[in-house]
């Protein structure tokens, strides 16, 4: 009975010191995704180019929750009922049990047979084979959602939950890894027809695939969660490499999961005290192992992307301060940056503060994405590469991705990874983005950002270019 675990957290990160080198998380590649976030807006009486009156708008602001669900529900049975016998060949059939939000005043019910309460649900939502019905706790879970994330993380869940009725419609067979992933590519899918569709109730709106990407994580395994455990649900880049495969190659790219497979970035702590230190060095060791890490790194990098060209590597300057001193030149500063390369003294400047402050929140390979955004605007200025820009700013949240896949050099088991370090820079990148008002920054939205970091882990370097 698949099921959003109720002890889900925000971004719990961690990561290994061994060989010294506690930077990057269980890395292994994967398909699958989760999490987006709705917002309802009743528009005005349509005209013949106006939308319908009972269209909502799911994006970053909260909104009412039956209104979410209700709405949801509509536009995922209008998808399925189209899309099931394309990816199926099978014809689509409502919930027998129906839709079922619960509260503390619901009477019991019952799954297989099994008496449950409200209680029983609390903070959860799943989906019921036996009685073919899907319940979700929406005095809790789905307001603390969409006042958290907006009013489409409701709506995600509740697209997760419907993608185990199709499971079970399709018959599909699997472990509970890529079941849990093939749903959230299933929400993926749906999301996209959501929003291209002229005629859905739902409206897509602007942040709320970045949305997406911030909820997943806080419905992610907790890092050492191995993916062969039998409720393993996905880390959260797993989940949200998941989702995006939906969104972008559709709910037939979903279906070849089980067959396929799904390469994942679960793996247990594997020695005790790497459990006990959560696998993250001490900040000062973090920065001392990843910053020579990615002089290596980028001393054969920059020949591969830049024929004839050599690296040098920076001057790294720790700076007691509030803001990072002006670097000479400078055309494209960001306030927002803990660390940053300066071109014209050759230096990575680094507030020390800041960034141990966002180490002991994270992990240390929060740490190392953004010494590696560094790095990486050191590498694009040596090898006659545009440092400023959007497209410059996603191509070095490629190179981190590339970086980090390195550190796996192949072999998991031998690597310096440790769970959830890839959840790290993941949960770094995004929280560099996702601001309260929805705003995409300069350097671009969560989404984007993720998809140029799933680009470097799985594509490699020359990817980025």
């Amino acid at each position: 009975m698949p099921a959003w675990p109720s002890s889900r957290q925000g971004p719990a990160m961690q990561t290994s010191n061994r060989r010294q080198l506690g930077a990057a998380s269980s890395l292994v590649l994967v398909a699958i995704v989760a999490a987006l976030i709705v917002v309802i807006i009743i528009v005005s009486p349509a005209r013949q180019d106006e939308p319908p009156t009972d269209r909502i708008e799911l994006g970053r602001p909260s909104a009412a929750v039956d209104d979410i669900t209700r709405t949801a529900q509509q536009s995922l049975i209008t998808y399925w009922t189209g899309e099931l016998p394309t990816t199926y060949q099978r014809t689509f059939i409502e919930l027998a049990g129906g839709f079922q939000p619960k509260t503390p005043e619901s009477e019991p019910f019952s799954c297989s047979g099994q008496r449950q309460t409200y209680q029983d649900l609390r903070g959860n939502a799943f989906y019921c084979p036996a009685d073919d019905f899907i319940a979700w706790d929406a005095a809790g879970l789905f307001p603390q959602l969409a006042n958290q994330f907006g009013s489409i993380a409701p709506a995600i869940v509740l697209a997760h939950e419907v993608g185990h009725a199709i499971q079970a419609r399709a018959a599909v067979q699997a472990r509970s890894v890529v079941i849990e992933l093939q749903a959230d590519c299933f929400a993926g899918s749906w999301i996209r027809f959501a929003e291209t569709s002229q005629d859905d109730p739902v409206v897509i709106t602007d942040g709320a695939l970045d949305s997406a990407v911030a909820t997943v994580l806080v419905l992610r395994d907790q890092p050492g969660t191995t993916a062969a455990a039998a409720q393993a649900h996905g880390l959260g880049f797993d989940r949200v490499n998941a989702f995006q495969t939906g969104y972008e190659q559709g709910a037939g790219r979903c279906a070849s999961f089980p067959s396929e497979g799904v390469v994942t970035t679960e793996l247990p702590f594997r020695t005790e005290a790497e459990a006990q230190s959560g696998g993250n060095l001490p900040f000062a060791q973090t920065v001392q192992v990843l910053s020579g890490n990615l002089d290596t790194f980028w001393a054969t990098a920059v020949r591969r992307i830049a024929a004839g060209r050599s690296f040098s590597s920076p001057t790294l300057r720790p700076v007691q301060a509030d803001r990072l001193p002006e670097c000479p030149g400078d055309q494209d500063p960001e306030d927002e940056r803990l660390v940053e390369y300066c071109a014209a003294t050759s230096t990575v400047d680094l507030l020390t503060t800041q960034l141990a402050a966002l180490h002991a929140r994270i992990g240390d390979l929060a740490t190392g994405a953004a010494l590696s955004d560094a790095w990486g605007q050191a590498a694009q200025a040596q090898a006659g590469l545009p440092t400023t820009g959007q497209r410059a700013g996603l191509q070095r949240d490629c190179f981190t991705g590339a970086w980090i896949a390195s550190l796996a050099a192949g072999d998991l088991a031998s690597s310096p990874l440790s769970p959830g370090d890839l959840d790290e820079a993941l949960t770094a990148i995004i929280a560099s983005t996702f601001t309260d008002d929805g705003r995409r920054m300069d350097r671009g939205g969560a989404f984007g950002r993720t998809k140029s970091l799933r680009t470097g882990v799985f594509e490699g370097l020359t990817a980025c270019i």
